[in-house]
């Protein structure tokens, strides 16, 4: 096994260990679908004793600590807990542990992965080794792996903060406005979610770096570390072999180490800038004292070490053909390129109209060579960017933050091509990561045709997002597929914290091109209180998530609560569902990395508003319509529709104690009126979660007629009668029932499906649940009905109500009044009339019947 401790991956072990605070070290293969852990620390359950002697005698760890729990802050009571409660100790290994037949422990991990594995370090690979072995002989021990967060990375970056633009990076005109660099962020990371990313390195060519003497970036008073990390890639063509920093002689002394920072500073870490390629660029600096020979020996150099971007934010100027080595200096620049070097140069900064023929280098007449200018915060020309045919491409490099040096401990803000140009040079390095693939003719390509177009001297300015997209082609990767139809949805397991239902190994997924609707599945056991969370960046697409019962007759997913929405990034979707099969649907408007995260903690059925309601002697008595003049003297119901529950008691035995758990039973007393010519007394079960079964008792408890196994079932009681409805099941569920008065169809005119009677105020009747666009209810006029009007509380915005005559025209509609919304009903004919009711929202609507005016309304 490979110990490669120089490479890239133990680069980017060594920026973790940064970011944590600890001695990281990776394993895998050299791409970031490695593994990170602690290095020097094994995780160890306390219950194995004997191990913890082992590791300790044996292999020299020290142990950190017995786990045991802080004392609680004020406030807080400690709380007796029930079982032994296990902990996990800290192992911390100050040597190298000797492990014997490492190699073969290692070689077995390694099957995990494909292709070519390596570790980072000595002590990282003992451990590792040791840990192999504990799981081989399932003993009780782990690495201290190092996992990813949940919510989307990079809804925002902090940084610095740098003078003059704050501390969140996703504000800063250069990378927010119309060169989309937040946005190309995004989608880079949404890329780097669904497949191993490799490590691009960044070569910049230039003078003053500020690195101590021993090549190690240095840190600014009051900050944490460099955004360059403890050590950089090197070397000093003024004297190689010796550290590459020192100021420069010229009149920015520390001007290399902004042009850095502008293309490689790590994103979102807090310390202080942002470079555009910060989210993959492992950076190289060559410092030069700006000579050809040095420019044209790092050229080879990049082209032999497979380095992917050189920036070169200098020129040589002035000179005269003659003198001119042109020959070798375009083979030189040809061979790079052609070798996969993209090559990056600033225009300059001297207000000169640079035409193709011009002999300043490396802006004009280098082959291969993409010439940057430089826009200032308008996204125009800035008064001294060089420009004219040789310039390709503009970028922002105006008010650019980058790092602190050695007279700017809390970094600064640059302006000039040298600025323009390693921001795109950032970009050229996240479309090489992202397809690897693309040649450098073609990265060059791509952002000079993706560009927008501009006006005056301004050819083409960048559009960072656009050009990473079309470097992949318009579609990123996506584990999930297929999985666009119900038939294909890809069942989520359970690998998240506390069993939360995940697409894979993590929660990370995508929406991999336009059109893409992915299909996820779940199943629920047991009633539970589900919650559903999608993450994702708003800035690249709305989502629209959906959850469906495979049931078609589930109530669940119509009850789950909504938060968030398609433009804030988060959308939460949580209730109570029941047992059963479920999808979840992600549709939206781009392509974008989204987190699903599904949990599900099991829920008792509470006893609902009828209780105690399990016998005849306490049946809950249910009303069709109301007397107005004969108050009940006793709580009683309808009409209306209300929800219920059978849920699960605990019986006692008064013989041997202990009891047995059954599902309860619902009694309702129905006090039946007599019917009318056009409306009949109705009695309704629906929206139940599991099957009922159902019986219909007279007023001496005598069967009239009994359903099995209903989901919903609309029943016809006797009229002028008293009856009984028990309700049972074998599952605890919920349902619905709703008495009310119906109209009979046959009686009156019009293509009318079975609708209300609309309630009588006096009543105090339950709200109408107005669920579809366009709902119906009967009104009666005749002598019983006493006011001039219908009044509904609600509003002319959110409502239209209209009231149909019997050959099917709107006769009247409701105006505004100080009470509510109210139907004008004075001056008609004895008869009925169907009341119309219009949403104007998207959501159902609530809206109740309340007392009327004692004029009708003007």
């Amino acid at each position: 096994m490979q110990v490669d401790d120089a490479g890239l991956l133990a680069h980017f072990a060594e920026w973790k260990g940064r970011r944590t605070g600890r001695t990281v070290a990776a394993f895998g293969p050299q791409d970031s679908s490695a593994a990170l852990y602690a290095a020097d620390e094994l995780l160890v359950d306390r219950e194995d004793r004997d191990l913890v002697e082992e590791l300790t005698g044996r292999y020299g760890a020290e142990l950190l600590g017995t786990g045991e729990l802080p004392s609680p802050p004020d406030g807080l009571e400690v709380r007796e807990v029930r079982g032994e409660e296990p902990v996990a100790l800290r192992l911390k290994f100050r040597e190298v542990p000797r492990v014997d037949g490492q190699d073969d422990l290692l070689a077995r991990a390694a099957e995990a992965f494909h292709g070519e594995v390596v570790t980072t370090c000595d002590m990282g690979a003992a451990v590792a080794a040791l840990a192999v072995r504990c799981s081989l002989e399932e003993r009780p021990a782990g690495l201290n792996l190092f996992g990813e967060p949940f919510a989307m990375p990079l809804s925002t970056a902090t940084e610095g903060p740098v003078p003059g633009v704050g501390s969140n990076a996703f504000t800063w005109s250069a990378f927010a406005g119309r060169s989309r660099i937040v946005e190309a962020w995004q989608l880079m990371d949404s890329i780097q979610r669904m497949g191993s990313s490799p490590f691009v390195v960044l070569a910049v060519l230039d003078d003053g770096f500020w690195l101590d003497g021993g090549g190690a970036p240095n840190v600014a008073l009051g900050q944490t570390g460099s955004d360059l990390g403890t050590g950089v890639m090197q070397l000093n063509l003024m004297a190689e072999g010796t550290p590459a920093g020192g100021m420069s002689s010229g009149s920015s002394p520390w001007h290399g180490n902004a042009v850095v920072s502008a293309a490689a500073a790590t994103v979102a870490n807090s310390l202080g800038a942002a470079g555009s390629g910060g989210l993959v660029v492992q950076p190289m600096v060559f410092r030069t004292d700006i000579s050809i020979d040095h420019m044209m020996r790092c050229a080879r150099m990049c082209a032999a070490w497979g380095i992917d971007v050189l920036n070169m934010s200098i020129g040589t100027w002035g000179q005269t053909e003659l003198f001119f080595p042109t020959s070798t200096w375009d083979r030189t620049f040809r061979f790079a390129a052609d070798n996969g070097v993209v090559m990056i140069a600033a225009a300059g900064n001297s207000g000169l109209n640079l035409p193709d023929d011009e002999n300043i280098r490396p802006a004009t007449r280098t082959p291969d060579v993409l010439t940057i200018g430089n826009l200032d915060t308008n996204d125009t020309a800035a008064p001294k960017s060089n420009f004219g045919s040789s310039v390709g491409l503009w970028a922002p490099g105006t008010g650019i933050p980058v790092m602190p040096d050695g007279n700017n401990p809390s970094g600064r803000l640059a302006s000039g091509t040298s600025f323009a140009a390693p921001i795109v040079a950032g970009v050229a390095a996240m479309m090489r990561a992202a397809n690897q693939s693309l040649s450098a003719h073609d990265i060059r390509r791509i952002l000079v045709e993706t560009g927008w177009p501009g006006d005056g001297k301004v050819s083409r300015g960048l559009d960072a997002f656009a050009a990473l997209f079309a470097a992949v082609s318009s579609t990123i990767p996506d584990s999930g597929e297929p999985n666009n139809t119900p038939a294909t949805a890809r069942t989520l397991i359970a690998t998240g914290p506390g069993g939360a239902l995940q697409p894979g190994l993590g929660p990370f997924t995508t929406r991999s091109k336009a059109g893409d609707t992915d299909y996820w599945r779940f199943t629920v056991d047991k009633f539970s209180t589900t919650t559903v969370t999608v993450d994702f960046y708003e800035r690249l697409s709305t989502l629209g998530v959906m959850v469906e019962a495979e049931d078609p007759d589930g109530r669940g997913p119509d009850d789950m609560v909504r938060t968030g929405s398609a433009t804030t990034g988060r959308i939460v979707l949580s209730g109570l569902l029941p047992p059963g099969g479920y999808r979840i649907r992600i549709t939206g408007s781009g392509v974008t990395a989204y987190s699903l995260v599904v949990g599900r903690r099991a829920a008792l059925l509470p006893r609902d508003g009828f209780e105690l309601n399990d016998s005849f002697e306490s049946a809950a008595p249910m009303l069709f319509e109301v007397n107005r003049w004969s108050p009940f003297l006793h709580r009683s119901w309808g009409p209306g529709t209300y929800d219920a529950t059978l849920h699960r008691e605990r019986t006692i035995s008064p013989y041997i104690g202990g009891g047995t758990s059954v599902v309860n039973e619902d009694f309702f007393r129905l006090e039946v009126p007599q019917r009318t010519i056009f409306s009949r007394p109705a009695v309704t079960i629906s929206d139940a979660d599991r099957p009922l079964d159902l019986v219909l008792y007279d007023e001496r408890r005598v069967e009239l007629e009994r359903w099995t196994g209903v989901r919903k079932r609309t029943m016809y009681p006797p009229e002028w009668s008293t009856c009984y409805l028990k309700v049972t099941g074998a599952d605890v569920t919920r349902y619905r029932i709703g008495t009310r008065m119906t109209v009979d169809t046959h009686m009156i005119p019009g293509p009318w499906e079975e609708i209300e009677v609309i309630p009588k105020w006096w009543g105090d009747p339950p709200p109408l649940v107005l669920a579809d666009e366009i709902s119906h209810y009967l009104h009666e006029i005749g002598p019983a009905v006493h006011g001039p009007a219908l009044v509904f509380d609600a509003e002319p915005d959110t409502l239209l109500i209209e009231l149909i005559d019997r050959t099917g025209q709107v006769i009247r509609e409701a105006q505004r009044t100080p009470a509510g919304l109210a139907l004008d009903t004075q001056d008609l004919e004895e008869g009925p009339y169907v009341v119309q009711l219009t949403r104007r929202t998207n959501e159902p609507t609530l809206v109740r019947v309340v007392p009327p005016l004692t004029r009708a309304p003007a």
